[in-house]
């Protein structure tokens, strides 16, 4: 039918065709969570460190230092919303509102030695949070792992600390 030449070009032709299809097809992802940020939901030790890791297809919305509104599309990672330094043991409420639609997701608040206390997972509605600070940084942080939802949180009563936040980059 096809002389041996041809079978090769053919052949060849082939390959290549298939192997720019699976290029295309692996490349078209426009968010890349890196394996670090993936493994971070379930790693208290991990979520303790300074400095962040994350990745959002979507965020709109902004933290400041009354609270924050944040509606978000494939979070994942470890994002620091607020610290404060505190020079005594103090005592904070926040207002939470989070809903969740996909993935996982929490607020966490890290205290000065290391340790991190869930205040909210994927859903909870409009519940006032109570912090108990003791002296020294604590930080408060949103965990995610290929998460779709939203998040509003409000301090109030917060006249023995101050939360400043942290900025997005």
């Amino acid at each position: 039918m096809f002389g041996r030449k041809w079978r090769k070009r053919i052949k060849r032709k082939t390959i290549l065709l298939g192997l720019a299809g699976m290029i295309m097809l692996t490349g078209c992802s426009t968010v890349r969570e890196t394996m670090a940020q993936l493994e971070m939901y379930g790693s208290n030790e991990k979520i303790a460190q300074s400095g962040d890791s994350y990745s959002y297809k979507l965020r709109e919305g902004q933290a400041d230092e009354s609270g924050a509104s944040l509606e978000f599309k494939q979070f994942t990672g470890v994002h620091t919303l607020w610290s404060a330094d505190a020079e005594r043991e103090a005592t904070v409420t926040l207002d939470l509102d989070v809903g969740v639609k996909n993935g996982k997701f929490k607020v966490v608040h890290v205290r000065p030695d290391g340790e991190v206390i869930k205040l909210a997972d994927a859903s909870l509605g409009g519940e006032p949070v109570t912090i108990e600070l003791p002296e020294g940084r604590s930080e408060i942080k949103i965990v995610g792992k290929k998460a779709y939802g939203h998040l509003e949180a409000r301090f109030s009563d917060n006249e023995t600390a101050h939360f400043q936040p942290v900025k997005i980059q």
